[in-house]
């Protein structure tokens, strides 16, 4: 008896992976929550759709995450009140625009089981009947495998931050397709590693990615460099001829970095390869068809500049079919700690040197300015793991020199969402303490109020408290103390 109740056990087990792995694999939002709206089921995509991991999902009540604007309204919920299918649009807190369908299971008393909801994009809620809309879908897949696979992925771009998050879902989708895109953004917010994940990411990744930085060209070499030339087409050319950066990336991507450093003189003949697709070498009389993606990238205002005089205005409009601005870092305080981790294990490995950051470290990452971007929090934290050889202590990072004449600094308690009263605060500290050690113990109430030093009965209360929406700010109003 206890055998056969070992084997039902294990088969249940594996029905539950295998189920667990079914939903994962499908490219749209599914998940199941109970009569009370607590989430039992889910795949990635849905967690991903909604800007939050999918241990942390499971661990959600569907009401809550309506309260707390992470969806703009829950079919789910309706379903399991009216006991039928309930269906509609809405947004989740990427701003994605769902068609989303909730199913009720009843028992065989008629009362609520479970509630099955399944959600796609709201632009393929209608029949496909054409290649167009099949290629919509298609590509909203890939969208979504995206996000699955490399925003929250910690070997590619770091991407806490919801606006740059939103910039990568952009370049992803440019991936797809040919257009050619200009990247703004502050010298150092890794405008090239960009240009490389478009590259990575499109039909062209097997060819060839060539980056050319416009201002290190010579500026008596950025024809020849750029287009090529004959044997013999000047003095001092290789005798051989020269195959240019335009033809060098053929049926691959072309990176103009730093586009604005162009000779005006140069622009006009760019603007000429980009539309008729073919290349003359210096020194030659035959046009070359060519077949790249050109992505171009700036740190300057090339509005401006065409308002100036100093860029070309039809070329200007040729480069900017699909614009993308990466924030600077001082604008993405959720990435900078994450970034720093990651080049300081990279260091670590490299130098073969044990070195952490200690409490103040954080605290002056997140205060600095960073005009230098990524570029300088990069070498930053090079120069102080080097540094460390020279201390006997060697265990700690502290940054001596961040902030030093610093006029801009975050505000840690900005940052953290501390504001109001002190019992507003002391609140607030403490539901974001009590969250954070929750979810270290995998929500195992017993093991959290052991590390809280609170009976479970104290730790189920405020738990509940915080369930109650301004429930400090309402007691404030009614002058309760």
């Amino acid at each position: 008896m206890q055998c056969k109740s070992k084997t039902v056990e294990r088969s249940y087990e594996l029905a539950q992976k295998n189920l667990r792995q079914i939903f994962d694999k499908l490219p749209h939002a599914i998940f199941v929550t109970d009569k009370d709206g607590n989430v039992l089921l889910s795949n990635s995509t849905t967690a991903l759709t909604l800007d939050m991991s999918l241990d942390r999902l499971l661990k959600s009540n569907i009401k809550d995450l309506v309260k707390k604007g992470f969806y703009s309204k829950s079919f789910a919920a309706e379903a399991a009140e009216k006991k039928c299918v309930r269906s509609g649009v809405l947004k989740t807190k990427l701003d994605f625009i769902q068609y989303s369908s909730s199913t009720p299971i009843l028992d065989d008393n008629g009362e609520v089981i479970l509630v099955v909801t399944y959600g796609r994009p709201h632009n393929t809620q209608e029949s496909y009947v054409n290649c167009e809309e099949k290629e919509q879908v298609s590509r909203r897949k890939r969208e979504m495998e995206y996000l699955r696979s490399y925003v929250l992925d910690t070997e590619t771009i770091v991407a806490e931050n919801k606006n740059m998050k939103q910039v990568l879902l952009r370049a992803h989708n440019v991936a797809q397709v040919d257009s050619t895109v200009l990247l703004t953004g502050e010298s150092g917010t890794g405008k090239e590693i960009l240009a490389k994940y478009i590259h990575r990411h499109s039909k062209r990744s097997e060819e060839a990615f060539i980056a050319v930085n416009c201002a290190n060209l010579p500026e008596n070499l950025v024809e020849s460099e750029l287009f090529g030339y004959e044997k013999g087409a000047f003095t001092g050319a290789n005798t051989e001829g020269k195959v240019g950066l335009f033809e060098a990336a053929h049926n691959g991507t072309l990176f103009l970095d730093e586009i604005a450093e162009l000779p005006f003189a140069l622009q006009a003949k760019l603007l000429r390869v980009l539309e008729t697709c073919e290349v003359r070498r210096l020194g030659s009389n035959i046009d070359r068809k060519m077949d790249f993606r050109l992505i171009a990238a700036t740190n300057k205002n090339l509005n401006k500049m065409v308002e100036e005089g100093t860029f070309r205005s039809d070329l200007y409009y040729r480069l900017n079919v699909i614009p993308l601005s990466i924030p600077p870092l001082r604008e993405r305080p959720e990435d900078i700690v994450v970034l720093a981790l990651r080049f300081l294990e990279s260091f670590k490995k490299k130098y073969g040197l044990e070195v952490e950051f200690d409490s103040e470290t954080f605290e002056e990452l997140q205060s600095y300015k960073w005009p230098g971007n990524v570029r300088e929090l990069k070498s930053a934290v090079e120069r102080k793991v080097i540094s460390s050889l020279q201390d006997s202590h060697t265990d700690s990072l502290a940054f001596d020199t961040i902030g030093q004449g610093n006029d801009y600094q975050y505000n840690i308690f900005k940052l953290l969402g501390l504001n109001g009263t002190l019992r507003d605060v002391l609140k607030t500290v403490e539901k974001k303490y009590i969250n954070h050690i929750l979810q270290e113990n995998d929500g195992k109430i017993g093991e959290t109020a052991q590390k809280l030093g609170i009976y479970r009965t104290v730790l189920y209360r405020k738990l509940k408290e915080f369930q109650k929406p301004n429930v400090v700010n309402t007691r404030s109003k009614n002058g309760c103390s």
